[in-house]
C-alpha cells in the first residue's frame, strides 16, 4: 500500500482474519483462548507474511530499483567466481571499493563498528541471536542478511525494522552522487561502476542505510565464500570481530572444487589483530582448517567459554515449543577475577535441536567478551546477562525464518482424522550437514514413531544426493515428495523434481506442483496413520517461504 493509513487498515483486517483462523492453527492451551499475551508473539511472523502475501508491486519499489543489475542469485554462480583463483574475475573486489569510496566510504568505523559473519551454516541465527541482545542492551543495530522472504528491502534492517520507501530513497540519492562524482574522478572508475552486480549495489546501499541511520554496530553477513564477497570491504580498524559459523560443503564449484578452497575463501574474511570466534565444526580436519587459514590472515582466534545443555523441551505458554538450557559461561584465562564462572543458568531458547546450542554457544562466546573488551575507544559496557538473557528469550523464527518452523500443530482435543490433526514444519536445510541438523531435531522433539513426509524442492547446486542420505535415515520417515519451487524469484536455478528422485536416496514420489505436492504429503498421513503425523518441508529456504503461503492461506 503507498499510505502507511492503507497499511495500518490492511494490518487490521489480516488480524481479524486470523483470529479467525487460529482456532485450526493453533494446539489447544489450558485455557482454550486465542487471546493469550503469547498470541501476538506466536503470529507476527505471520502477519507479516500476509501483508506482503497480498501487496501490490508498489511495495516492492527496491526490487524494481535493482531489477537492472546482473543477479548472480537467479542466474547462477560461475565456477571458481568466490576465490581468489577466477581469472574471469567476476567478483572484482575494486568494483566495490570504487563504488563506496564514491559514497563517502560510509563502511570505515568512523560512525559505526562492523561484526563480519561467514561461515556455512547458522549465520542467520547467529545475526539474530546477536542484534536482540544488544537491541535489549538499547544499541541501535543494523542488520544485513540473506535471503529474503518477500522483498529485497528486507535483507537490510536497523533493529529489526526495515522501510522499503526509504531505501528506495537512498539508492536514488547515491546514484545521484555516483553520477556526480565519477565526473570528477579517474574515467575508468566509470567502468567499473557500470559492471557492479545485484549484490554489489544491495550491499554498498545497506552500509551507506546504517550510516545514515546512525547505528551503532552493523552485524554483515557474507553472501557467497568470503573473500571475494561484496561485503569484504573491511580493514583492521572498521572491523569489531569475525565470526566463522559451521563450515562444510557448500557452493562447491564456485568455491574452488574442495574442501580446502572453501575454507581458504570463508576465512579470507578475518583480518590482522581482530578477534575471530569459531563456531563448532563436525570435522577435526575443517576445524584445523580455519585455525591455519585465521592464522595466515594475522586474526586473533577467541577461544570458546561458553557451554549450552539441554534440560528439556517445553511449551509451559502452551503455544511455542521451546528448548530450555542450563548456560555456564567462564571467566577467561586473562581475565583477574577470582570467580572461575562468570555466569550460570537457565534460559529457553525458542530456537530447536542441538545444532542450536551449538548456536547459541557461539553467540555467548562473542557477547561475553565484547562486554569485556573495548575497541579503539569503543565500550559495549550496557551489555548485561539480563539483557543477554531477555535478547535470547525474544527471539523467533520472525527473526531467523527456516529455523525448524513449526507452521501448524495440531489441536490436541480433535480425534477426527482428517488432515487438521498434522503438524507442519518448514526447515531451510539445503546443505548435507543441515538436513542431518534436521533429521537429529525432528529425532529430539518428536518421538521416534512419529510418522514423517518430507516435501522437497532444492535449487540445481546443492547436494542432492548428501541431503537426501541425510533426511532417507530418519527412522520414522514414510515417503517422500518431489517437487518445485522458483529459486529467488525464477526457475532457471530450480531443479526438476525427476532429478531429485532419479537418486538413489530418494525414496518417494514426484509432484510437480507443490501445493499438490503439501496435499499430497498431508493425503499420505490421512490413508497411512489416520490424520497424524509431520509434514515437513525442505531443501532450500524458497521451500519455506512457499510452505508458510500454502498453511496460511488454507486457513483463511
Amino acid at each position: 500500500p503507498s499510505s502507511s493509513h492503507t497499511r495500518r487498515k490492511r494490518a487490521n483486517t489480516m488480524m481479524a482474519r486470523l483470529r479467525v483462523a487460529s482456532r485450526r492453527l493453533l494446539p489447544c492451551t489450558r485455557s482454550n483462548r486465542v487471546e493469550d499475551a503469547n498470541w501476538s508473539h506466536l503470529f507476527q511472523n505471520r502477519i507479516e507474511f500476509l501483508l506482503h502475501s497480498s501487496s501490490r508491486s508498489n511495495d516492492h519499489g527496491l526490487d524494481e530499483l535493482l531489477k537492472s543489475f546482473v543477479n548472480h542469485e537467479q542466474k547462477g554462480i560461475p565456477s571458481k567466481a568466490g576465490t581468489d583463483e577466477d581469472s574471469n574475475d567476476v567478483f572484482n573486489m575494486e568494483r566495490m571499493h570504487v563504488f563506496l569510496k564514491l559514497l563517502g566510504n560510509p563502511h570505515t568505523g568512523r560512525t559505526y563498528k562492523t561484526i563480519h559473519v561467514g561461515g556455512t551454516k547458522g549465520k542467520g541465527t547467529q545475526i539474530a541471536l546477536l542484534s536482540s541482545c544488544l537491541e535489549k542492551a538499547g544499541y541501535a543495530v543494523g542488520t544485513y542478511k540473506s535471503p529474503h522472504v518477500h522483498s529485497f528491502a528486507e535483507r537490510i534492517r536497523v533493529n529489526g525494522k526495515y522501510n522499503d520507501e526509504d531505501l528506495c530513497e537512498l539508492f536514488k540519492e547515491c546514484w545521484k552522487t555516483t553520477d556526480l562524482n565519477v565526473k570528477e574522478t579517474d574515467r575508468s572508475a566509470l567502468l567499473l561502476i557500470k559492471q557492479l552486480t545485484h549484490f554489489e549495489v544491495l550491499t554498498a546501499l545497506a552500509l551507506k542505510y546504517f550510516e545514515k541511520k546512525k547505528v551503532d554496530i552493523a552485524l554483515v553477513e557474507v553472501g557467497l565464500g568470503g573473500i571475494r564477497d561484496a561485503t569484504n570491504v573491511f580493514d583492521e580498524n572498521s572491523l569489531e570481530y569475525s565470526i566463522l559459523t559451521n563450515i562444510g560443503e557448500e557452493h562447491v564449484d564456485a568455491l574452488g572444487g574442495s574442501i580446502e578452497s572453501i575454507v581458504r575463501a570463508k576465512t579470507g574474511i578475518c583480518k590482522p589483530s581482530r578477534p575471530t570466534f569459531i563456531g563448532h565444526q563436525n570435522d577435526r580436519k575443517v576445524d584445523k582448517l580455519i585455525r591455519e587459514g585465521i592464522n595466515n590472515k594475522g586474526g586473533v582466534i577467541i577461544e570458546n567459554n561458553a557451554k549450552v545443555r539441554l534440560v528439556n523441551i517445553s511449551d509451559d505458554d502452551g503455544m511455542v515449543l521451546k528448548q530450555r538450557v542450563s548456560v555456564s559461561v567462564r571467566k577467561r584465562k586473562n581475565e583477574e577475577e577470582e570467580e572461575e564462572e562468570e555466569f550460570n543458568g537457565s534460559i529457553n531458547l525458542p530456537f530447536l535441536g542441538p545444532h542450536q546450542r551449538e548456536n547459541a554457544e557461539l553467540a555467548l562466546n562473542v557477547l561475553s567478551y565484547m562486554m569485556r573488551n573495548a575497541s579503539e575507544g569503543k565500550k559495549w559496557d550496557k551489555l548485561t546477562w539480563k539483557s543477554i538473557r531477555d535478547g535470547f528469550e525474544s527471539c523467533s523464527s520472525f527473526s531467523s525464518p527456516g529455523n525448524f518452523e513449526i507452521l501448524r500443530r495440531p489441536q490436541c482435543s480433535d480425534t477426527t482424522t482428517n488432515s487438521d490433526n498434522i503438524t507442519i514444519i518448514a526447515d531451510g536445510a539445503h546443505t548435507e550437514e543441515s538436513a542431518v541438523c534436521l533429521r537429529k531435531t525432528l529425532l529430539e522433539v518428536f518421538s521416534n514413531d512419529e510418522p514423517i513426509v518430507f516435501v522437497l524442492a532444492m535449487a540445481s547446486d546443492k547436494n542432492h544426493s548428501g541431503i537426501l542420505k541425510a533426511l532417507s535415515e530418519t527412522p520414522s520417515m514414510v515417503e517422500m515428495v518431489a517437487t518445485k519451487v522458483d529459486v529467488a524469484g525464477k526457475d532457471v536455478r530450480s531443479t526438476a523434481p525427476e532429478v531429485i528422485a532419479g537418486n538413489e536416496h530418494f525414496k518417494g514420489v514426484v509432484v510437480q506442483d507443490f501445493s499438490e505436492a503439501m496435499k499430497y504429503a498431508k493425503d499420505v498421513l490421512v490413508r497411512k496413520n489416520g490424520g497424524r503425523g509431520i509434514v515437513c518441508v525442505s531443501g532450500s529456504l524458497h521451500s519455506v517461504t512457499r510452505a508458510k503461503r500454502e498453511v496460511i492461506f488454507e486457513y483463511m
